[in-house]
């Protein structure tokens, strides 16, 4: 039911994002390019371009570094601090390591570098509540969060983490149960929370024209 939804959540993602990239602030236009990537990454799996040895999970492995990447710088791009800058862009680098270590050395270029992806989701979901904090904590005068980009994009960015890290922090156990039933009904989790991401992006990317216009 949701198996080609979170490609049109996508679409309209990288559509949105053409709409209002003169209004983007220059943190949100690294989205252009990277939305760009996923679109044409989804069409390839979408249509098997991306088989090699008749799996394409070594691509899924590439498509969730490449996430980590994009969406730490982004959160690095949040905070005025430079020391926490900093911080960051060293956790994402570890983790990106971490990451190629799992890939290469650990679970094998031809599996799903599942300890990747929970360590990716993990660091991501953590960044989030960190800017909540500091958001909450330090803003003089609170935005409306609603009508706010970083807080809609960021809500978006903190379900996509948390659903796919509960997915497949539990996705070798499913395997081995070879629980048909259940393990479609766990695959919807994680469309579910890609969905929610490319929408929240969506509308977090229009409330720049707003913005724009009440200025």
């Amino acid at each position: 039911m949701l198996y080609y939804n979170y490609f049109y959540a996508e679409l309209l993602a990288l559509a949105s994002c053409m709409y209002a990239y003169r209004k983007l602030d220059s943190n949100f236009k690294i989205f252009l390019p990277f939305l760009a990537f996923v679109v044409i990454y989804e069409f390839a799996n979408i249509y098997n371009l991306l088989l090699w040895h008749h799996t394409n999970v070594w691509s899924v492995n590439f498509e969730e570094i490449v996430e980590l990447a994009v969406y730490g710088r982004f959160m690095a791009s949040l905070d005025k601090r430079k020391t926490y800058r900093n911080k960051v862009y060293i956790t994402i680098a570890a983790g990106i390591i971490i990451s190629l270590i799992d890939v290469f050395f650990i679970q094998g270029f031809w599996s799903l570098g599942t300890i990747a992806i929970v360590l990716k989701n993990t660091i991501l979901a953590v960044l989030v509540c960190i800017y909540y904090y500091n958001l909450l904590n330090n803003a003089d005068d609170y935005p409306d969060l609603l009508g706010f980009p970083p807080f809609l994009a960021t809500m978006g960015l903190l379900l996509y983490s948390l659903a796919n890290f509960f997915y497949f922090a539990f996705f070798d156990y499913l395997v081995r149960k070879n629980n048909y039933v259940f393990l479609k009904l766990a695959q919807v989790i994680p469309q579910i929370g890609c969905i929610l991401i490319y929408l929240l992006l969506s509308i977090s990317f229009l409330c720049f024209l707003r913005t724009k216009k009440l200025s």
